[in-house]
């Protein structure tokens, strides 16, 4: 397939991606954040980015930002409790998870040099068609069955009358071909947060 061209269908995108990856061992907290600096810091562009952390008991959505997550109610990203992290923008995403007590993981880096890679970009549709505003520029959405969810944003267009009023979540989810010639997902990273077609930051 041309990088150039993409064929949608379903309201999946297939296309082609040059992406990077590079796995990460035994992460602290130390390693994170020197990680992250590299990340983002550096480049004016890349300096804020989204974050979901699947905790033992809760899933908090923040961004990460001035070196430092920001969740609601200032909120502590306590490493000990994360079983999934996912701290992602545009072009980047490290992928952190819990196996046998340690946190290891992967940064995966598109549009950069690496192999061209069959990609499907998806949107993910997110529960909660009702919203409220929070303080600190933050909304939560939900439904009157009692799920909800605290976003980052404020000036959320939620509603179930519209598609292009709901959230979404972006995803690259990355092919291979196994040795039997099937195609199979080898990889998923998160990109960004949409309200309807619009990115969020």
């Amino acid at each position: 397939m041309d990088a150039s061209c993409s064929l949608k269908t379903n309201g999946l995108e297939l296309t082609e991606i040059s992406t990077y990856s590079e796995p990460l061992l035994d992460i602290n907290r130390e390693k994170l954040d020197k990680t992250l600096a590299n990340m983002f810091v550096q480049e004016n562009s890349m300096s804020r980015a989204y974050v979901v952390a699947w905790l033992d008991y809760e899933v908090l959505i923040g961004i990460w930002e001035n070196q430092e997550f920001i969740f609601y109610n200032s909120k502590n990203l306590d490493l000990k409790y994360v079983q999934r992290l996912r701290i992602f923008n545009q072009e980047k995403e490290l992928f952190l998870w819990r196996t046998n007590e340690q946190l290891k993981g992967r940064l995966r880096q598109d549009n950069q040099e690496g192999s061209k890679v069959a990609t499907v970009i998806a949107k993910q549709l997110i529960f909660g068609t009702k919203s409220k505003p929070l303080d600190n520029f933050f909304t939560e959405i939900y439904e009157d069955r009692g799920i909800k969810l605290i976003l980052p944003f404020t000036n959320l267009m939620v509603d179930d009358k519209d598609k292009n009023n709901r959230i979404f979540l972006q995803t690259h989810n990355y092919i291979k071909t196994t040795l039997t010639h099937q195609a199979t997902y080898f990889d998923c990273r998160f990109v960004a947060f949409m309200n309807g077609k619009k990115k969020l930051f």
